[in-house]
């Protein structure tokens, strides 16, 4: 459920409000396309290890999506592999790995070394998990930061772009750390565009480039 807008977005103009609303559904309808993309990348490199949904599951899971969210993400996730015909790509890459029983472990000795196969295998495992997390994360953010510039372009002449990025970040209920980045992010690309910038070069000022090598020139 949607969190109430805050009691200040009352007060503008009805068709702003309704602006703002279509944008929150925007935003959330991208975040859950991403959050499919990158569950789909997962499945990718989970293929040869575990079946799909089981894949989708792993995603659902460090990414600590719950609820309806985690719903519409598994549900988009496989539609797209069902859609795309990856399912079958991916279903052939698996049987050739093989998850069948190989009778090479079936003595004590062999018993030792599946186990410590399975250790490196966990090992691999959970570095590929944690690298497929910081990608989906990147990519979430980016998502976050182009739709959070809508809301700053949006309610530009309303409120300053703080006010108007935390909003987004309100409405999106975006998790605490995510939304530090995205806020430190997207201030940063307005500071680049708003803040006053001097107008003489660089290598015109004290110090610089030009005034280094005068002085290199004349004579101590």
């Amino acid at each position: 459920m949607q969190p109430r807008p805050p009691i200040w977005t009352q007060r503008l103009p009805p068709d702003v409000r309704r602006r703002l609303e279509l944008a929150v559904a925007a935003a959330a309808e991208a975040r859950s396309d991403t959050h499919a993309q990158q569950a789909l990348n997962l499945v990718a490199v989970l293929a040869s290890r575990m079946p799909f949904d089981e894949a989708v599951e792993r995603y659902v899971d460090v990414m600590g999506l719950a609820g309806e969210e985690a719903e519409t993400v598994r549900n988009r996730a496989l539609v797209a592999l069902s859609d795309s015909g990856l399912a079958a790509d991916l279903s052939g890459e698996r049987h050739r790995t093989g998850w069948g029983i190989n009778w090479r472990y079936a003595t004590p000795l062999g018993a030792v070394r599946f186990v410590r196969r399975q250790l490196r295998r966990n090992a691999e495992e959970d570095l590929w998990m944690e690298l497929s997390a910081a990608r989906a994360e990147e990519a979430l953010i980016r998502t976050h930061i182009k739709h959070a510039l809508i809301f700053v372009q949006m309610l530009a002449d309303i409120v300053p772009p703080t006010r108007a990025v935390t909003l987004y970040l309100d409405q999106l209920e975006v998790p605490s750390v995510r939304a530090r980045q995205v806020y430190q992010r997207v201030l940063a690309r307005v500071a680049d565009r708003e803040l006053p910038k001097l107008a003489t070069q660089r290598d015109e000022l004290p110090g610089g480039p030009e005034s280094a090598q005068r002085s290199a020139r004349e004579p101590g």
